[in-house]
């Protein structure tokens, strides 16, 4: 298998990016929506769901074979072959789910170019949403813009046709390669940008850790020009939201966002113009480093239990992403574990949790944005 390994699955998910609609000669609901100019897309899981269910996430899921196959080099052969993998692989040698070796069948192609692929099967899977560009596209011979791109959507294709492969790619994966082949379509690879990577850590449950369902996933972003219709499938989603990044936050502030979302968005608060979220997106992929892996480490203390991740003082030098050995324990307060270590890159307050963030990230990425209160938090946590 591709991307199943002894601990976890390797996955990818997408940053759904929207410029909204002029609102010229409209009402807008309230002065949150009108500090950013663009909306971002949510799903929420079902209440079945193993992983993760009832929360709002990005849509995305597990790698399969067929993002992997031969049989792409097909679909990308009016394309120039050496600068596509340039173009995903640019910025160097990137974290494990992109840089181990694979069984010899599944190395035909990146595997920076693989999960971007699944990344948008994925996302029709779960919204819809289809990003492909046709085949006899010009700009498919152009892969290393000189400035950032936006996504496309579905070229011409009509409702009919794109809602049975739907349905016959959520039946099958292998159904999205047959897909682009026989309507002449091209996974639109060239506007999603790598933005993060994280791994599931080590699930903890009455003191004990659990390893079952988890994920090691890429985060792309792609930034669009409008805003397309998202259907839910009804399966592994029951509902479809776009929204500004702060109302989401404020929104799904008691726990209906995951950790790794609630981090991302916060990241995202920086920006609020579309067009220099994009930029920025597109820069950092281009000109900084890989991004780092994002692997939570769980610790207990005398009055809480917290999370560290990457650049915080009490980031093991070498995490058990195994879970081995997942957990550190700390005779002392909370309190007195920010006095005694001040560089914190943390989430206390496990699970619902708050973010306190005052270190640089490694790969040239924004610290997340914890300041909300001029928009009335009311006390909501990050």
């Amino acid at each position: 298998m591709a991307a199943i390994l002894k601990h976890w699955k390797e996955a990818a998910t997408l940053i759904l990016v929207a410029k909204r609609a002029s609102s010229v000669g409209n009402r807008i609901e309230n002065s949150v929506r009108k500090r950013y100019d663009y909306d971002i897309l949510m799903l929420k899981r079902s209440s079945k769901s193993k992983f993760m269910p009832k929360l709002y996430v990005f849509p995305g899921g597990a790698a399969h074979d067929v993002d992997f196959s031969k049989e792409w080099l097909d679909v990308f052969k009016n394309c120039k072959r050496d600068e596509l993998f340039e173009f995903v692989k640019q910025g160097g040698v990137g974290p494990p789910m992109f840089s181990r070796r694979r069984s010899p069948e599944f190395e035909y192609i990146p595997s920076e170019l693989a999960f971007r692929i699944c990344a948008i099967r994925e996302t029709f899977e779960e919204s819809g949403i289809l990003l492909v560009r046709d085949a006899s596209d010009p700009r498919n011979n152009k892969s290393l813009e000189p400035v950032p791109i936006l996504g496309t959507c579905s070229v011409s294709i009509s409702d009919s046709v794109l809602q049975t492969w739907r349905h016959r790619v959520n039946e099958d994966a292998n159904a999205f390669l047959k897909m682009c082949q026989e309507l002449n379509i091209i996974p639109d690879v060239w506007s999603l940008n790598e933005w993060s990577n994280w791994l599931t850590p080590v699930i903890m449950r009455s003191g004990e850790s659990r390893s079952k369902r988890r994920f090691d996933t890429a985060f792309y972003m792609c930034v669009l020009d409008h805003m397309p219709t998202a259907l839910q499938d009804n399966t592994e989603t029951v509902h479809a939201e776009w929204s500004s990044p702060d109302k989401l936050i404020i929104d799904r502030s008691e726990g209906g966002l995951a950790p790794p979302q609630v981090y991302e968005l916060c990241r995202m608060l920086n920006f609020t113009d579309v067009d220099k979220l994009n930029h920025f997106a597109w820069k950092r992929a281009k000109t900084c480093s890989r991004v780092e892996r994002y692997f939570p480490v769980p610790c207990f203390c005398s009055d809480d239990i917290f999370i560290t991740y990457p650049g915080d003082e009490l980031y093991p030098e070498d995490p058990d992403v195994e879970g081995k050995n997942p957990f550190t324990k700390y005779d002392c307060t909370t309190e007195e574990l920010k006095q005694k270590y001040p560089r914190m890159n943390r989430a206390f307050g496990v699970p619902e949790g708050h973010l306190i963030v005052n270190v640089e990230p490694k790969d040239g990425h924004k610290m997340p944005l914890l300041n909300l209160s001029y928009i009335g938090m009311n006390g909501a946590k990050l």
